[in-house]
């Protein structure tokens, strides 16, 4: 009952000035129909998406039918593919707007750069069309709540790209939290690292005259043509947040999901470049700790200069569930209700989680990363950013969808 309650009251807050949510449109794609998609960013995650478009195309009756990306060498190997794949040679633009006029488009999967992806989304959904919209949703609170605003307002069918809720650990691990045999949850531990300077590519392949580089920009200040942020734009401020977006997004929403507590408190964050200085503006070694109301503590960090280390263990007064071997174990546990045998997790269905967007799309049902997942999501990425950025505290109102620094 009390996790029922604590919903309803996350449903009330997202909704709170912006119309109800509801997932159900007027009509759906009968059985016999196709599903035509738009690949908005074809580089090698758009093509990733493209190819589980394929792998299901055939019993979903679903192809890839338009191609955007604003540099020719992606588009033209995107097109090449979706050719081979689904047997038509699909229309391509630059220009994403021109494609979300096209007709033959009923949905798109937008695989752009962090910072397209919240205002892409908005466009999509007010032209007509269902969207599986890469994470993070947002790079700022109020693009995020622009997107969860027009997502809401259009009724489209929007899965946000977090695919641990289509996997079947993650969906077995998830009844063992909220079955409250952890007992009272009052840390999680996530770290995941590397040593190599993730995210850096060779700019020499670009050349100016293949990029339209005016829409990579989109709405921000125009600045010269610079081939390193274009294909390098994750290691820079005005295109994504950094290891939080990238990375941090992914677990943050698998929190959210186990716990049934969506939004952050407050945040604080450290870090620094300390490996990799070629020029990046992000951190190379990430820490933040996120409070959250119904009372633990999450612990994220990321290195990109040693990769031992690797954790995420949800810790309770019973025990500890490790998330990365897929035990329930007493292991720190203590009193009458400690556990006293371990299990190991075993997988319920994984489903592709393309698939299970196409599948919501012709049923009109809620997908299994929906937009409230991403608006939260985003929420505390932000803030995690903002407190590194600034060096503060930073807390999020979740009744007035607003985030501020202590003074």
């Amino acid at each position: 009952m009390y996790r029922n309650m604590r919903r309803r009251q996350f449903l009330k807050r997202v909704a709170l000035g912006i119309g109800s949510f509801i997932f159900l449109s007027e009509s759906s794609k009968g059985a016999n129909e196709r599903i035509g998609i738009g690949i908005i960013g074809a580089g090698g995650r758009g093509q990733d998406l493209m190819r589980e478009v394929y792998v299901n195309a055939k019993d979903m009756n679903a192809k890839v039918v338009a191609i955007c990306d604003v540099w020719r060498l992606n588009r033209e190997s995107a097109v090449a593919k979706a050719k081979e794949w689904f047997g038509i040679e699909p229309r391509s633009t630059s220009d994403y707007q021109e494609l979300l006029s096209w007709d033959e488009v009923d949905a798109v999967i937008i695989a752009t750069p962090d910072f397209s992806h919240a205002r892409i989304l908005v466009d999509s959904v007010r032209a007509g069309k269902d969207a599986y919209c890469e994470k993070p949703l947002a790079n700022t609170l109020q693009e995020a709540k622009e997107a969860l605003k027009a997502v809401n307002e259009t009724k489209r069918i929007v899965q946000v790209g977090t695919q641990r809720r289509s996997d079947g650990y993650h969906k077995s691990a998830v009844e063992v939290v909220r079955s409250g045999v952890l007992g009272k949850i009052s840390r999680i531990v996530i770290s995941f690292n590397f040593n190599h300077p993730r995210w850096r590519r060779d700019a020499k392949v670009v050349r100016e005259e293949d990029v339209d580089w005016k829409r990579f920009l989109m709405h921000l200040p125009y600045r010269p043509f610079d081939p390193v942020r274009f294909l390098c734009w994750q290691l820079y401020r005005e295109f994504s947040t950094g290891i939080p977006g990238l990375w941090m997004s992914h677990f943050i929403d698998v929190v959210h999901w186990f716990t049934d507590d969506h939004f952050p408190k407050s945040a604080v964050s450290h870090g620094g470049i300390y490996v990799w200085n070629d020029g990046r503006e992000h951190a190379d070694t990430f820490h933040s700790l996120l409070d959250y109301p119904s009372g633990f503590l999450v612990s994220f960090s990321m290195s990109l200069c040693n990769s031992a280390g690797n954790t995420f263990t949800i810790h309770g007064t019973n025990g500890t569930l490790d998330c990365m071997r897929w035990r329930l174990s007493g292991e720190g546990g203590a009193g009458a209700k400690k556990i006293q045998e371990e299990i190991q997790l075993k997988p319920k269905e994984s489903i592709s989680h393309v698939r299970n967007w196409i599948e919501c799309i012709r049923n009109r049902t809620t997908p299994n990363a929906p937009i409230e997942a991403g608006y939260a999501h985003s929420v505390a990425c932000i803030l995690a950013a903002q407190a590194y950025w600034t060096g503060k505290r930073w807390y999020y109102d979740a009744q007035k969808q607003e985030m501020y620094p202590q003074d």
